[in-house]
């Protein structure tokens, strides 16, 4: 029996953590721009694709932090203050 070697793919891996302050509301935008996910202030968990990330504060202030999804589970805590 012959293995091929593929490359490997990109998986997706848990990315978790917690959006600081009260009442804020981040978006989170892949590397071309698109909207993934939109989260409210508290824990949250997402499922991304490994790549670049943007958490786009919308709610109290703006203001943006970049992050990146690893092929294993990431904590990323945005904090909006």
């Amino acid at each position: 029996m012959a293995l091929a070697i593929l490359p490997r793919a990109a998986t997706a891996d848990v990315v978790t953590g917690t959006i600081t302050p009260a009442d804020t509301t981040v978006v989170v935008v892949d590397a071309t721009g698109a909207t993934v996910a939109q989260l409210k202030s508290g824990p949250y968990q997402l499922q991304l694709p490994v790549g670049k990330y943007k958490a786009k504060c919308q709610a109290p202030r703006q203001g943006d932090q970049d992050f990146l999804s690893l092929s294993e589970p990431v904590t990323v805590n945005i904090d909006c203050k």
